[in-house]
């Protein structure tokens, strides 16, 4: 029986600040990629401050409706989804992390907005 002593889950809603791309990656054959930025007011020094998270998204080839999926920059979006962290060594040796939202589900929340 397999013993799962730990939960990984995430939720967000923040804005799409790039345009989604496909990627083909190692462990998965094709995914959406994209990047979510979610801001939240903080107190610092007694002040209001803004806090900003830049979060990369993948969304795998298998998501359900995937095709139907038209996301923009600038539309609001909740995700659930888990948290997955690769290693890469870089051009120095130097060992990097990264870390990425494999989306689970995904609903758009407002349309995206007309730019003129």
């Amino acid at each position: 029986m397999l013993n799962n002593s730990g939960i990984n889950k995430v939720f967000l809603v923040g804005t799409v600040e790039k345009e989604p791309r496909w990627h083909k990656s190692n462990s998965i054959n094709n995914c959406l990629c994209f990047t979510l930025v979610t801001r939240e007011l903080i107190k610092k020094n007694n002040l209001d401050t803004e806090h900003i998270e830049w979060h990369h998204i993948k969304i795998p080839s298998t998501f359900p409706h995937l095709e139907q999926l038209d996301l923009k920059r600038g539309q609001l979006v909740h995700i659930t989804g888990k948290i997955q962290t690769k290693t890469l060594i870089d051009e120095q040796d130097i060992k990097r992390y990264k870390t990425e939202i494999m989306a689970l589900q995904l609903q758009v929340l407002t349309p995206a907005p007309v730019l003129v």
